[in-house]
């Protein structure tokens, strides 16, 4: 077995205990907040020495800024920065009638698991999904966070390649326990709108009087109205190298480097063959073990494309590296590398 398949299995077995810890990590802040992040650290460290220093710069941070300081923070990163709204639906998807069937799916699989979340929030909240990945497993709660919340993770923590719509793309596969809506059947098209009718009651709060209920983190007035985010009259503009230091961005990048480690099954089955292309572009491009390399399956967004391609992210003097070749992940070889420039 190899050196990093070990990695993955050993931070699995560390799984619910790593989940539940940034579940709160990532939730609105409360004191004792630096305690969490300490722990999760010296859990991953071994595994990860990347997320785990990651991760202590979070709790310094965290141990030096009073609470209310930091809840002012964790708005400004969160709630006035379009690209990091801390919902996993809304990364994938944008607000259309997708994200709508991804709420309905979840509601359902948290009442199917008797998982119990805070009813004031949307279920697809960044803490929530994490709470609840943490006290279940299984093939569904694998998908969610290969298919899901890893891709959510990806777009919240790397530049956008374009000035379009950041979800203008995305996808999720079936397995994933979402229903998908083909929309040339006709019992399908009335099973959407069903499904649209109630993700838009679950996204009003159960609110019967129009009320305008103000979700938790959301200090600058961004609240939830007829099923919608509203958004913000000014979004707080982060440069992308002020974005890799902030502290919530050093948080989000750690839990996306243990994922793509191995936090699932799956994740750890696949690990040798990130490996693979790890050494490759290591060997190509000159670089050090300890520099920071994404490998990572993403649904592809171009026409003609199979389902999924394979991006390798990087960072060198030059700057951020973004390379991506049309195979999925088990079928790149090392000749697809070649061509590359950095």
């Amino acid at each position: 077995m190899s050196r990093f398949s070990h990695r993955a299995e050993v931070l699995y077995s560390n799984r619910s205990k790593v989940l539940d810890l940034f579940a709160d990590i990532l939730d609105y802040p409360a004191p004792g907040l630096e305690g969490k992040a300490s722990e999760c650290a010296a859990l991953v460290r071994g595994v990860q020495p990347q997320a785990a220093a990651l991760l202590e710069s979070f709790r310094s941070f965290a141990e030096e800024t009073g609470v209310g300081k930091l809840q002012e923070v964790y708005s400004g990163f969160f709630d006035l920065n379009s690209i990091c709204h801390p919902y996993v639906g809304y990364q994938l998807f944008g607000e259309n009638y997708k994200r709508s069937i991804f709420l309905v799916e979840l509601k359902k699989s948290y009442r199917a698991s008797g998982f119990e979340s805070d009813a004031s929030e949307i279920p697809d909240r960044l803490s929530i999904v994490l709470r609840y990945a943490a006290q279940n497993d299984g093939e569904d709660v694998d998908a969610l966070l290969n298919k899901g919340l890893l891709p959510a993770l990806e777009r919240m923590t790397t530049k956008p390649e374009t000035d379009g719509h950041q979800h203008g793309h995305a996808d999720i596969d079936g397995d994933t326990g979402i229903e998908r809506a083909k929309l040339d059947d006709r019992e399908l098209r009335k099973q959407l709108k069903d499904q649209q009718r109630e993700a838009r009651k679950l996204l009003d709060g159960q609110s019967q009087n129009d009320d305008r209920k103000q979700m938790k983190g959301q200090s600058q007035g961004d609240v939830l109205e007829g099923g919608f985010l509203l958004a913000m009259s000014e979004d707080y503009d982060i440069e992308e190298a002020e974005k890799r230091t902030h502290p919530y961005h050093q948080a989000l990048d750690a839990l996306r480097l243990l994922l793509n480690e191995g936090m699932t099954k799956k994740r750890a089955d696949r690990s040798a063959e990130q490996e693979r292309v790890l050494g490759w572009t290591r060997e190509r491009f000159n670089l050090d073990e300890d520099e920071t390399i994404m490998v990572s399956e993403l649904p592809c967004s171009d026409p003609g494309c199979p389902p999924v391609e394979t991006h390798v992210v990087f960072w060198t003097q030059a700057g951020r590296q973004h390379f991506k070749v049309y195979k999925p992940l088990a079928e790149v070889a090392a000749d697809d590398l070649l061509d590359w420039r950095a």
